[in-house]
């Protein structure tokens, strides 16, 4: 089971759809500092995408600051930093529209 809920939709590309659904998932407390982000081979069965699809989405995730890769832990979400909180902020605001 995911943490954060996704409808996938035709028209846009997954990867879009599951990177918006985690940042707005963590803008909305779903997923806090340091709670466990799904493996590549968890996401991509829950999804039903290819692996390759779920690593391009947890590396774009990390790229963000979003996700941090531990080893020997996992993924985890990421605690926030200042940039990353005006980005919540921002975001925040326009889920609110």
């Amino acid at each position: 089971m995911l943490p954060f809920s996704i409808a996938l939709t035709s028209g846009a590309p997954v990867t879009d759809q599951v990177v918006y659904a985690v940042t707005r998932a963590i803008v909305a407390g779903q997923l806090r500092a340091g709670d466990r982000f799904p493996s590549v081979r968890a996401l991509s069965q829950e999804l039903r995408i290819n692996p390759n699809t779920a690593q391009r989405i947890v590396s774009l995730l990390t790229e963000q600051k979003l996700l941090e890769v531990r080893p020997g832990i996992g993924t985890i979400v990421a605690p926030l930093e200042d940039g990353t909180q005006r980005q919540r902020s921002a975001l925040g605001s326009e889920l609110a529209e």
